[in-house]
């Protein structure tokens, strides 16, 4: 029964993983510039005169030692970072076809879970006919779903990744 419990729970986990995934593929530019601003605010907030701790003389030093610090305790930083791992590495087609799933989510039209595939096969459609010269390109929901899929397998497997080494890092 144990065994079964860690199994429904691992299921879980990876059920989690896949949606903060998606959400991270959605959303990546919001959640960068949040990053971004709190970042800022978190090295430059402590840049009283004097407030250097030990390093008086390096507020430079000091203050990289605190955006590490800061990466370190994010909780999407390794997940902002696995998706740009994962974009850097796709082919054009893909990062066409990211980009018109980003905006399919922003419109929000349509209702229910196969809204966002109606809208995404038009608007990558439309880009890869204006890309490729194509006047007659077409892809079907199986091939756009496959993709997704593709891709958030990826970034899952970029984080864990990410989250193995940074494990290993500190406990060497």
């Amino acid at each position: 029964m144990l065994e079964n419990d860690a199994a429904l729970q691992m299921a879980d986990e990876i059920r989690q993983d896949r949606k903060q995934a998606e959400s991270m593929l959605l959303n990546y530019a919001e959640e960068l510039k949040t990053y971004r601003l709190k970042r800022e605010e978190y090295v430059r907030g402590n840049n009283v005169q004097g407030g250097g701790g030990n390093l008086p003389g390096h507020p430079t030093e000091a203050e990289a030692l605190r955006g590490v610090k800061f990466d370190e305790t994010y909780p999407a930083y390794t997940w902002l970072r696995a998706v740009e791992f994962v974009e850097r590495g796709l082919s054009e087609r893909k990062r066409i076809f990211l980009d018109a799933r980003r905006k399919a989510s922003r419109d929000k039209t349509g209702r229910g879970r196969r809204a966002w595939l109606v809208r995404t096969q038009m608007m990558y459609c439309e880009a890869m006919r204006e890309r490729f010269l194509n006047s007659e390109f077409f892809v079907s929901e199986r091939a756009l779903q496959e993709i997704w899929k593709y891709v958030i397998d990826r970034v899952v497997e970029a984080y864990l990744k990410l989250e193995q080494k940074k494990f290993l890092n500190t406990h060497v």
